[in-house]
């Protein structure tokens, strides 16, 4: 185990501790030591590209992204048209169930009233 720092307990197969010193420069001693620093790296320059090459990498960049736009854009129309759809759809069903039911009017008022409280949760006024 260790005491501090700088001294190290260890145990011999005898049974007794010795103490050994170990001076280290860091306390973290499983780091190890950078050759130089970053600053000190030299770098090559960067191969310096034309302005037509730039222009044509500019191009580039502009297609790509008006194709994206435009797949983006189709996306979205084929989801908003699918949405009609499908609400269309539920429309169409809800007025087709309206048509097939048995519909009962009441015209005498006073026979609500004799009507269970069951019954009057299903009478749906239109």
């Amino acid at each position: 185990g260790i005491i501090s720092d700088k001294a190290v307990v260890s145990t011999q197969s005898t049974g007794k501790f010795t103490v050994e010193l170990r001076l280290y420069l860091k306390s973290k001693v499983w780091k190890q030591k950078k050759e130089c620093k970053t600053s000190g790296i030299i770098s090559d320059k960067a191969v310096k590209s034309s302005f037509d090459k730039k222009m044509q990498l500019k191009q580039q960049k502009q297609n790509i992204k008006e194709l994206a736009n435009q797949i983006l854009s189709e996306r979205a129309e084929k989801a908003e048209a699918k949405r009609k759809q499908i609400e269309a759809n539920k429309k169409r069903r809800e007025e087709n169930e309206r048509k097939c039911e048995i519909v009962q009017t009441i015209t005498n008022t006073k026979k609500l009233k004799k009507i269970k409280k069951k019954q009057l949760r299903s009478i749906e006024t239109r």
